[in-house]
């Protein structure tokens, strides 16, 4: 690549940086650029303007008095209240402008637990945090949304004739840690359940398709996801995959053995290799994405 050398001009010393080490670093000739010590031998080069939106960002920003408004009648207000074209009718013209800021920003969340509900609930993004578990335990807020009149005032969303959800698409309440031991769907003869109805506790994965709760359960087990315990994608199919890496690990050579000869449907896998067809099913997901098979139509899977 090159090195970076020291020379005199005029009353100072310039860098004389490679043509090809300029260019790799992506630096802009017209810029400016200020150099400072981060250490004995280390030096860091900032952009100009890069600097100044850093000094931007350490200064203090008063808070808006509106916003102080908005959570505060967010906290107040039962469900029924916080419900998608309900809440606005509380607020200000002016309040209503920095609401839609709010959403924008992120900082407020219009929070569909499925996409078959027709309004939102209204939460702040901490106050939806606070209500996932590592398990991705959600409150099924969107019940409200259907019943209003069946919710009650702890912000959970507990329906009147119905159990209280306490897990992605479980209306049992799981343990916060992430379990360990043999699982449900480690058996081919485990229970089928609807997608939205695993759990990482008792089945080892995850399924579902809101986005919003991805995006949730990717803060909540980050540290997981970053020591590689668990790992996630969302295949063609719409569905988000998020398994115990563990799990997938024990069972990923036999499904690739399984598959090797000729394609085989996830009934098949199941059974061959002595587990449930949805654990079958994510593993060939993730063997997709790995671009270890291929899909040769619906749920039918073989070596490439």
């Amino acid at each position: 690549m090159g090195k970076i050398t020291v020379s005199a001009k005029g009353d100072g010393f310039a860098l004389l940086v490679p043509q090809q080490m300029f260019k790799e670093l992506g630096l802009d000739q017209k810029a400016c650029y200020e150099l400072a010590r981060a250490k004995e031998g280390i030096w860091v080069l900032v952009k100009e303007e890069k600097l100044d939106e850093m000094k931007r960002r350490e200064k203090p920003v008063a808070e808006n008095p509106l916003d102080k408004k908005i959570f505060a009648l967010l906290k107040k207000k039962d469900l029924k209240d916080r419900v998608e074209k309900r809440f606005e009718t509380f607020l200000s013209k002016e309040a209503l402008v920095r609401f839609g800021e709010l959403l924008k920003e992120g900082k407020v969340i219009a929070f569909r637990l499925s996409p078959k509900y027709k309004r939102a609930v209204y939460k702040t993004r901490e106050e939806i945090e606070k209500n996932v578990k590592m398990n991705g335990e959600t409150g099924n807020e969107n019940s409200e949304n259907e019943n209003p009149k069946g919710e009650n005032k702890t912000g959970v969303g507990k329906v009147q004739g119905k159990k209280e959800p306490e897990t992605i698409g479980t209306g049992k309440k799981e343990p916060e840690t992430i379990g360990t031991g043999k699982k449900e769907s480690e058996s081919f003869n485990a229970k089928e359940k609807r997608p939205d109805e695993y759990t990482l506790e008792k089945d080892g994965f995850l399924v579902f398709k809101n986005a919003e709760n991805a995006k949730i359960l990717s803060i909540k087990l980050k540290k997981e996801i970053d020591d590689g315990k668990i790992r996630g994608i969302k295949s063609f199919d719409g569905f988000y995959y998020i398994v115990q890496n563990e799990l997938y690990q024990k069972y990923r050579t036999g499904v690739l053995s399984a598959i090797k000869e000729k394609a085989n449907g996830v009934a098949g896998i199941g059974e061959q290799i002595g587990i449930s067809k949805m654990l079958a099913k994510v593993v060939c997901e993730l063997l997709k994405y790995e671009g270890e098979i291929i899909e040769k139509r619906k749920d039918k899977f073989q070596t490439i």
